[in-house]
């Protein structure tokens, strides 16, 4: 199996904690770095949560913080299904983890730029201001880099608004940087990441597995999913983690290539990808879409990748 270097982008919470245990761990990616973002909850609070769970799992991977808000509009965390920490359920007695001194954004920069041209696969579990601001400060990376794997966006419609995914609605003029800079774009959207949703039985049946991670994991999804039930009516979904299973095994899935543009202005539509689907504008594809995913494979991976912390007590 060859390994993928990627750099991990996270806003760590429930399902982004999930996304590190399983990057970190399985035998077809090289892990190289970590980076952290505002989004589900301060960056403050997103740094603190990735370094905790580094620390009780022996992720050995740096950390970087990075931007601490959108580029341009105000920081919204979600707070309601993440808590207030962000990542609330788990407890961390100790933490022998710290932050390296570089900055998230500098971090991309200088990996890419060191690195072979097509060695680094970016993965984007949160609002992309790292991605785009690295983008913005060295457009050079775009074409060095393998591909960008992102959560994020939706082919109908959204969970923060109607019409608009909370990655892509967080900063979406960070997402319309990214959209429209040529990269390789895969977008994992709603439409595949609200199919593999946790049920009870399946909880249970994970909550078994002996070791460190799958305690972190059932404790966290216990508060997801009650806070997911509440708040939108429906189980906890693997987003974050849909990105990682992609990288590892882009057979999971299906995608098609499509030409997506953010809306930035709509009253109604702000943060909107919009997927043209039927191809009524005839602009060329910037971005591969998932449109499947093989749920059964996805929680036989993540089983995987939780029993690969057995060591770990």
């Amino acid at each position: 199996m060859t390994r993928r270097s990627v750099i991990l982008d996270v806003d760590t919470g429930h399902d982004d904690a999930v996304a590190i245990m399983m990057a970190a761990r399985h035998p077809a990616i090289d892990l190289v770095g970590i980076t952290v973002t505002a989004g589900n909850q301060t960056l403050p609070k997103t740094l603190v949560n990735t370094l905790n769970l580094c620390s009780a799992l022996g992720i050995g991977a740096p950390v970087y913080a990075g931007m601490t808000r959108p580029l341009i509009a105000n920081l919204e965390p979600a707070s309601l299904i993440f808590g207030e920490s962000g990542f609330d359920g788990p407890v961390f007695a100790s933490c022998d983890r710290t932050a390296e001194k570089s900055h998230a954004v500098n971090f991309i920069i200088d990996t890419v730029m060191r690195s072979d041209p097509g060695e680094i696969t970016l993965i984007a579990c949160g609002p992309l201001s790292n991605v785009a601001m690295a983008i913005r400060l060295e457009p050079a990376i775009v074409p060095r880099l393998r591909e960008i794997v992102l959560m994020g966006g939706s082919m109908g419609v959204g969970n923060v608004t109607p019409s608009a995914e909370f990655n892509i609605h967080a900063d979406p003029e960070a997402a319309s940087i990214v959209f429209s800079s040529d990269a390789k774009i895969t977008m994992i959207g709603l439409d595949v990441t609200t199919r593999v949703q946790l049920s009870d039985e399946r909880l249970s049946f994970l909550r078994k597995i002996p070791g460190r991670a799958a305690e972190i994991f059932a404790v966290s999804m216990d508060h997801y999913t009650a806070a997911c039930r509440k708040y939108i009516g429906e189980g906890p979904a693997m987003h974050d983690p849909c990105c990682v299973a992609y990288v590892c095994d882009p057979s999971i899935f299906t995608v098609k290539k499509f030409s997506v543009e953010i809306e930035l202005s709509g009253d109604y539509t702000r943060g909107r990808t919009v997927v043209d689907a039927s191809g009524v504008t005839r602009t060329e594809a910037n971005a591969s879409v998932a449109l499947t995913v093989d749920e059964a494979r996805f929680w036989a991976m993540l089983e995987e990748a939780l029993g690969r912390y057995r060591d770990r007590a």
